[in-house]
């Protein structure tokens, strides 16, 4: 727990530090509206990923690339201690530190709670088949052309990894700490405790619904909090970019200045996984906003912004891959002697389908809506039915909801109501774990029960809200401890380390002059038999592009062609 907690305070450090001073720079002439914590703490994050990204391209993210932003960041604190002793001015804007006593001892249960889940063992299934290689390979290597030749879910590239990797503190710690999703769950936490509206005089609003969103989804998904996986990232930046959104539109906010940074932060959901993708769409509001004040200084400056997120992320993929996204082999723009065979990414592309939809067998699959969702329907827990079941009518709701934005001509609320209708549509039809989806059907619920300033509903939600904060968010946020290891019947060791990746048994194999780990049963080989692939039919077709695995891989049949 001591690992864990000194990771969460490098990572908070250093992400309010660099965030601080981008969005004190950028938004100077908001700082107002743009001065609070989790806006300097989601910017840090975004410029540190984009840091790790860019560094990766040249060199291994370990103790170096640690050393490079310590010093920086200990620069920019010396500077404002020096501001601060001058002006004795407040450096950080800090209000939640007035809250209210009742907030605090929320905020430190989510504090307990959090790192009992995420000291445990990183559980999650895809963490032993490739996160956890794919880390190490960034650790050790940065970014190695045609990686995706070896093991094609190495391919997959979330800009998540190079950030795991720069935090993971191998070099200084001597074990690979997987910290970084209990710090996110962490922070959304905050975030939404510290900032919910529980007075009935305030009136409780969409954006108050998606807090209890957050904390929900942070429950439901709590046993692959301890893992590397990029799922939970994504989708609290969906529901903070929703939150957000929603909490500027009750405001009345006018300012462009907000609506870049939610969308900035949804472009950045884009790099981490790409079924996030279409929350993209609202930068169609403050790109109007923009144009409607004639302001192309802003526009110049986000379109840069927006550049630098998406720019080391495509870059990576077609070191990685050959192809800018991956696995959509019909965007093939680069004729590199690594690039994977297009069959490989037709293969994966099907599977993703496949196995989001319950199908095992190809022949079993058909694209026709009618034959394959009651089955997918069927397959799903009862509670995750529930959840479709609910989330559906709801969609009705807000489908009506969206014509009467229509009719009134009220762009923000069309923009917004349609992206996540899309995402819902977009989840739907690519890959439809449940996993993934569940995060859009709570939206829609909370965009259905909330309502609008107007309140067209004319439901008074204050004291059914009340409720669901009194006997949803603090007892579910309790009441899994019980279900997992207790602080009194953890091992000594945890209060100490973070357990460990876990070890499956592996045999090597030698390809040309080097020797490549295969797993004995199964798919699953984890960290420590490195580097290994789950795919040992295609040990067969991998060349070495040189003398070590730093020139990369490429595929004989690709090559040939």
């Amino acid at each position: 727990m001591l690992m864990v907690l000194f990771s969460w305070l490098a990572i908070g450090g250093a992400a309010v530090i660099f965030g601080k001073a981008i969005v004190d720079r950028a938004y100077r002439d908001d700082i107002q509206r743009m001065g609070k914590i989790d806006i300097y703490i989601i910017t840090g994050i975004i410029f540190m990923n984009i840091y790790a990204q860019l560094f990766s391209l040249f060199y291994k993210v370990a103790g170096f690339a640690c050393t490079i932003l310590g010093v920086a960041g200990i620069v920019l604190v010396a500077g404002w201690a020096v501001g601060l002793i001058r002006r004795k001015e407040n450096p950080l804007h800090l209000d939640f530190l007035k809250a209210h006593p009742y907030r605090v001892v929320a905020l430190l249960l989510c504090v307990v709670v959090t790192m009992t889940w995420t000291v445990q063992e990183a559980g999650h299934y895809d963490t032993g088949l490739y996160h956890a290689q794919a880390i190490r390979w960034i650790e050790e290597y940065g970014v190695v052309p045609g990686l995706g030749n070896l093991h094609m879910r190495l391919a997959y590239n979330s800009a998540f990894m190079s950030l795991q990797a720069l935090f993971s503190l191998q070099w200084f710690l001597g074990q690979s700490l997987h910290t970084l999703n209990g710090f996110f769950c962490l922070l959304c936490l905050g975030y939404a405790v510290m900032t919910v509206r529980t007075r009935e005089d305030q009136g409780w609003k969409v954006s108050d619904l998606l807090k209890c969103a957050i904390v929900i989804y942070i429950v439901w998904t709590r046993y692959n909090i301890s893992s590397s996986g990029t799922d939970i990232w994504a989708l609290l930046l969906v529901l903070y970019v929703c939150a957000k959104w929603c909490e500027f539109a009750e405001d009345e906010e006018e300012s462009a200045a907000p609506w870049s940074f939610i969308c900035l932060t949804g472009i950045y959901a884009l790099t981490v996984k790409l079924s996030s993708a279409l929350i993209v769409l609202l930068t169609i509001y403050p790109l109007y906003l923009m144009i409607k004040k004639k302001n192309v200084r802003q526009i110049l400056g986000n379109a840069a912004a927006a550049t630098m997120i998406l720019l080391p992320f495509l870059i990576r993929n077609v070191i990685i891959s050959g192809y800018l996204i991956y696995p959509y082999a019909g965007i093939d723009l680069f004729d590199v002697d690594w690039k994977m065979n297009p069959s490989v990414l037709a293969s994966d592309s099907l599977d993703i389908k496949m196995f989001g939809r319950g199908i095992r067998k190809v022949n079993e699959y058909d694209n026709s809506l009618l034959r394959w969702i009651p089955r997918w329907f069927g397959r799903q827990q009862t509670g995750n039915q529930i959840l479709i079941l609910v989330g559906t009518v709801c969609t009705v709701a807000v489908l009506y909801r969206l014509w009467i934005y229509i009719r009134r001509k009220q762009i923000r609320e069309i923009i917004f109501t349609v992206t996540i209708l899309i995402s819902l549509v977009f989840w739907l039809m690519t890959a439809p774990l449940i996993r993934y989806g569940s995060v859009y059907f709570l939206i829609m619920i909370s965009i259905a029960v909330g309502g609008t300033n107007e309140r067209e509903w004319n439901i008074d939600t204050n004291r059914i809200i009340n409720i669901v904060l009194l006997f949803v968010m603090v007892p579910l946020l309790g009441s899994y401890i019980g279900k997992m290891e207790t602080l009194s019947d953890m091992e000594s060791k945890l209060w100490v380390k973070q357990e460990d990746y876990p070890s499956w048994p592996a045999t090597q194999y030698q390809v040309e002059n080097v020797s490549i780990w295969v797993p004995n049963e199964g798919d699953l080989v984890g960290y420590f038999a490195f580097p290994a692939t789950a795919q040992k039919r295609y040990l067969q077709d991998l060349g070495l592009r040189g003398s070590n695995f730093q020139d990369g891989f490429y595929s004989h049949e690709q090559r040939a062609r």
